[in-house]
């Protein structure tokens, strides 16, 4: 999700640079924000103290465990379904722009499709099914994870427009732009293309046979750039004035969250993954709220116990991969091999393969904030005023 930055309403008086405010702009709630920040941060210190302390057998078990918990119950992996969910409960999300339902629903069956694809790629070339399905779910993945980072980012914009605070500089939002595919390149060349550790020989983080890669010594390169990136944000928001409390935390996890996928992937991919799915989780329970003029669909408290249905095929689904897997649990989605002698097994993974990818082309539709009609409507559904 990507909204614009906003306009402001009227400013608060001038503030010396630095100066925070939280009242009345945290983006959901005090305790819904920090819960997006800290309970990822939480398991990925678990991760990081396994590996620390315990023998290796144990810290390897720890941190599938970590990394299972960050897929499948803070949802990156079982989240997807929320999309369709919302789009039943509340059809003008859907019907937000021309055309809008034909094209979701072509794309959804074309995800099927590729859906299909894997499936028999999967008997008739196990190698190279294990390249699609590492280099599909991680470019799109990653994609769509530091989108919804810049969305985030966004409607913390929208917040504090509304609460009165200055609008983001010229050069923050160039540097919102710049975002995504800074942080993508710079994650796709860490996990595909540079060795994973200094010893000789070692394969990059992520092999799937792509032959010599790069140095371990390109590694201090990209942090420099990572580094660099975020110091020039951190100085440019805090030198306008006051700035929104809530934000800058926010940015502080984002900042987080990249770095360690850069840094220390294995970490990294618990945290930037959980991250993502605690985020679409109280996105979607805002999205799904009923709003004055909606006719009775779903009343509040039933909001959680809907969302949790429709996730369990996918939970499920993730228990089994849970019990099957049989080595590390790399990158976005936490890929392993662990389900290739279960023929059924194959076929619903493939299927939640597709699913996945038809989420991520829904989202790439319905929260195109640029769209004034789309803007509108899910300003409306967030509790925005759009007046």
């Amino acid at each position: 999700m990507s909204p614009g930055v906003a306009t402001t309403t009227p400013q608060d008086a001038p503030a010396a640079p630095g100066s925070l405010r939280f009242r009345r702009l945290w983006l959901f709630s005090p305790g819904a924000d920090l819960a997006i920040l800290a309970i990822p941060l939480a398991l990925t210190l678990a991760a990081a103290g396994a590996s620390a302390f315990m023998a290796p057998l144990a810290a390897d078990g720890a941190h599938r465990l970590m990394a299972w918990t960050a897929q499948n119950i803070l949802g990156n992996a079982t989240h997807v379904a929320l999309t369709f969910l919302l789009f039943g409960v509340h059809r003008d999300v859907l019907n937000a722009a021309p055309n809008q339902p034909r094209y979701i629903l072509a794309g959804s069956l074309g995800m099927l499709a590729v859906g299909a694809a894997l499936f028999f790629t999967s008997y008739a070339d196990r190698d190279v099914h294990l390249f699609a399905v590492a280099v599909i779910f991680n470019v799109f993945g990653l994609h769509h994870g530091l989108s919804q980072h810049r969305g985030l980012w966004s409607l913390h914009g929208v917040r504090g427009g509304q609460a009165g605070l200055p609008a983001p500089s010229p050069l923050e939002r160039r540097l919102q732009q710049l975002y995504v595919p800074l942080m993508l390149s710079v994650l796709l060349t860490r996990i595909f293309f540079v060795a994973e550790s200094a010893r000789p020989n070692a394969p990059a983080y992520l092999d799937v046979g792509q032959g010599v890669v790069l140095p371990w010594q390109v590694l201090p390169v990209l942090f420099a750039i990572w580094f660099g990136y975020f110091l020039l944000l951190f100085r440019t928001v805090l030198r306008s004035g006051t700035a929104s409390g809530p934000k800058v935390l926010y940015l502080l996890g984002m900042a987080t969250a990249t770095g360690l996928a850069l840094m220390a992937p294995p970490w990294g991919f618990v945290m930037l993954p959980g991250m993502h799915g605690l985020e679409y989780y109280v996105i979607t329970a805002r999205l799904l709220e009923p709003r004055e003029g909606d006719p009775p669909r779903l009343g509040r408290k039933l909001i959680w116990p809907a969302m949790i249905a429709s996730m369990l095929p996918l939970l499920a689904l993730g228990v089994v991969h849970g019990f099957l897997l049989d080595g590390p649990a790399r990158g976005t989605l936490g890929i392993s091999d662990g389900a290739r002698s279960h023929p059924l097994l194959r076929g619903l993974t493939s299927l939640g393969f597709a699913v996945v990818l038809a989420h991520y082309f829904a989202d790439a539709f319905i929260f195109r904030f640029r769209i004034p009609s789309i803007r509108q409507v899910m300003l409306r559904r967030l509790g925005f005023d759009t007046r």
